[in-house]
């Protein structure tokens, strides 16, 4: 019986020092049937030429060329050629382990799951290594198992502090997941499409694994490091009303919850964001926008006073120089 296909897509964007040493760990895995879907989305460096001459040596290595729309876009352009059984994402200045493909798919072989998750290494590239804390890569042992809920994996990812985003960290079942994609035209895309995946079907399963499949790079100039911008803030916003969407049973009250706090997670890292963009100030149209959709979650009555304060900063000043006038 012929080994399953899994499509590998790569979304590629002026990545011309990396992109050889990205395909290199693609076309040399350990598992023969791939398909490996490189989107260039309009770079203006030497990716296309490298592309091609990967492609003209492998057989399997599918490039697609549009103009430039962004890693959503680039995605779902890549999702719509795919025709393997399995999925999975690498970013094109990042890399994968030999055992990676093989390694998802022997798990997948023996157990009835829609999804394998795994861990990832992280490594800096030009960038200062005391930034590490920011950036994890390893799951608490507690998430690890066989064949969980992927509603379940996701209340425990957000109870433990523990909830890796990174769509590049999940192998799964094209056909089960059909008409998934990203949201276009946003960052923080992965922090939308990755809790979609585990939420939105009631019946689906996930086993996680803490084997480090997956290498990140981290460096200058990357979506993660660039310098915050309104697209930041806006992203974090987008993907807590599109979460708000989701209609989980009433009797999933755990996954309910979770989604809840990640939501509320998402506006307070736009919240921090836009303070950071605009040097500690917050526009009108970010705080009404911050205020529609807390007033759209359950906030715990503890929590109402510090939100409210962090969103209008002016009411703690004021509350400040009432008790200082109460007191003299």
């Amino acid at each position: 019986m012929a080994p399953e296909k899994v499509s590998i897509i790569i979304p590629v964007y002026n990545v011309e020092p990396y992109l050889a040493q990205c395909l290199d760990s693609v076309v040399n895995q350990d598992y023969d049937n791939l398909e490996i879907i490189a989107i260039n989305d309009g770079s203006t460096d030497a990716s296309l030429e490298i592309l091609e001459t990967f492609r003209a040596r492998h057989g399997n290595l599918i490039v697609r060329s549009t103009k430039n729309q962004g890693l959503s876009i680039a995605r779902n352009t890549g999702l719509e050629l795919a025709t393997g059984e399995y999925i999975l994402f690498v970013d094109s200045d990042d890399f994968l382990e030999r055992q990676a493909v093989s390694t998802c798919v022997e798990i997948f072989r023996r157990q009835q799951v829609d999804m394998v998750s795994f861990a990832l290494n992280v490594f800096f590239d030009g960038m200062d290594e005391n930034l590490r804390e920011n950036f994890r890569g390893e799951r608490v042992p507690g998430l690890h198992g066989a064949c969980i809920p992927a509603r379940t994996f996701f209340s425990q990812s957000i109870r433990l502090s523990s909830y890796l985003m990174m769509a590049c960290l999940y192998m799964y079942r094209r056909k089960e997941f059909e008409g998934l994609r990203f949201y276009p035209k946003i960052v923080h895309e992965d922090n939308l499409f990755t809790t979609k995946l585990l939420l939105e079907k009631e019946h689906a399963k996930v086993t996680c694994i803490p084997d480090k499949l997956y290498n990140r790079r981290v460096r200058p100039d990357s979506i993660t490091t660039q310098k915050k911008q309104e697209k930041h803030i806006n992203g974090y916003l987008i993907v807590a009303r599109e979460l708000l969407k989701l209609e989980l049973p009433p009797g999933d009250c755990e996954a309910a919850a979770a989604l809840n706090k990640f939501v509320q997670l998402n506006l307070l890292r736009a919240l921090e964001t836009c303070k950071l963009t605009y040097a500690g100030r917050l526009p009108l149209h970010v705080r009404g926008r911050l205020v529609m959709l807390f007033a759209r979650t359950k906030i715990e009555r503890r929590k109402v006073k510090r939100i409210l304060f962090s969103v209008f900063p002016e009411l703690l000043a004021l509350r400040n120089s009432l008790r200082k006038s109460l007191r003299m």
